[in-house]
């Protein structure tokens, strides 16, 4: 089974995959030409490449529902779906809304987990990420309502373990 995690910037998208992750569960990692974060490693928070390799990609159909956010690109390798959709095992991908849609095209049995959380919490999360001043603006106008795609809606305004307990609850129960 495919989890689809969507949420706006600061929503906790990333750091439920790492929780995810270290409990067992695979990520399917997506691609993006953004910089990398303090902490982030590539090839597991994200492959991180050059807009030039990512355009090649793009040019030679590789992959699906990609998108620019914040100035940055981001995809998901359709190979690697193709590989989710045959595990045996639960896999997770974080994915904004033209991936989520292109993904439930394809996969339309996967499930998508939508971390919802109130502005103050999402910029309280995001300064603390020590995102610039304009980055942050940018994400807090770039906003997105999942709930009428999704298949579970989570408040993720409660602590990270909250969270995390929930998502376990919706992948033991489908």
């Amino acid at each position: 089974m495919l989890y689809i995690i969507v949420g706006n910037s600061g929503s906790g998208k990333s750091t439920l995959a790492k929780d995810l992750k270290e409990r067992g569960y695979n990520r399917i990692i997506t691609y993006t030409t953004r910089p990398k974060r303090p902490g982030e490693i590539h090839g597991v928070d994200y492959f991180f490449i050059d807009r030039e390799e990512f355009l090649k990609r793009y040019n030679n159909d590789e992959f699906i529902g990609p998108t620019k956010y914040a100035g940055n690109f981001y995809g998901t390798l359709k190979s690697d779906l193709e590989k989710a959709e045959k595990s045996k095992n639960p896999m997770i991908i974080i994915v904004d809304q033209n991936g989520l849609e292109k993904i439930k095209k394809l996969i339309p049995k996967a499930k998508c987990i939508y971390l919802d959380l109130d502005d103050s919490t999402r910029e309280k999360r995001l300064e603390i990420r020590n995102e610039n001043e304009e980055t942050i603006k940018k994400r807090m106008k770039e906003v997105f309502d999942f709930s009428s795609m999704c298949d579970y809606k989570i408040s993720a305004d409660k602590s990270e373990a909250h969270t995390l307990n929930e998502v376990l609850k919706i992948i033991k129960n489908s």
